[in-house]
């Protein structure tokens, strides 16, 4: 669940309706044709890998997002290169995500685990990897959760009806999105970065 509601964006957005028309007919919010209760229902629930793609697609957050993937790839290089160096050969996928009190968490195999800590309790190297790792998986998270908000507002604005069904949409698909969580993968020659609107999210 994402805790904070922009409440600005949705406000931004509700005020541009009064002089956009996104029906095309009499200033009423266009809804979806057929059944659009059960369409509000079933969109009520989560927002939907569609509205997060559109979102991520978006001019500014697009930009944002590979900017990001960029970032991944340069870290994982260093990363490999490092360990690499260091005598650390990794057998197979090695996972880093940030816990709720913001340190660093390991998933692998217990091999690959074991060497991966040990690698990273050495590190001498400024600003330390784990510190480039906690970074990159916070920028991720309000990258994240931004994107997030523009798909909820993109999903309430096609099912809510009136300004009012919209907030009401917003504010339930806001409380019910995922956990913002990112995962930053590195094996000894790939990585990828997944959270929700991401790149390899989308893939």
């Amino acid at each position: 669940m994402v805790s904070a509601v922009n409440g600005s964006l949705l406000v931004n957005y509700l005020n541009a309706q009064t002089t956009t028309d996104l029906s095309g007919a009499g200033g009423q919010v266009a809804t979806a044709p057929g059944n659009t209760s059960a369409a509000t229902n079933a969109s009520a629930d989560v927002v939907s890998q569609a509205a997060l793609q559109r979102a991520a697609s978006a001019f500014k957050n697009a930009t944002r997002v590979h900017a990001l993937e960029d970032s991944q790839k340069a870290l994982a290089k260093d990363l490999q290169g490092a360990m690499g160096s260091a005598g650390v050969k990794l057998a197979g996928c090695v996972d880093f995500s940030l816990s709720s009190n913001d340190t660093v968490e390991i998933k692998s195999s217990d091999a690959d685990k074991a060497a991966v800590k040990a690698f990273l309790n050495a590190d001498k190297s400024t600003p330390s990897f784990v510190n480039r790792i906690a970074s990159q998986a916070k920028d991720a998270i309000q990258l994240s959760s931004t994107i997030q908000q523009h798909a909820a507002i993109s999903q309430a604005a096609k099912f809510g009806g009136t300004s009012g069904g919209v907030t009401a949409l917003y504010t339930s698909l806001m409380q019910h999105a995922n956990a913002t969580a990112a995962v930053f993968s590195v094996s000894a020659n790939t990585s990828s970065l997944t959270y929700p609107g991401s790149l390899t999210a989308q893939a």
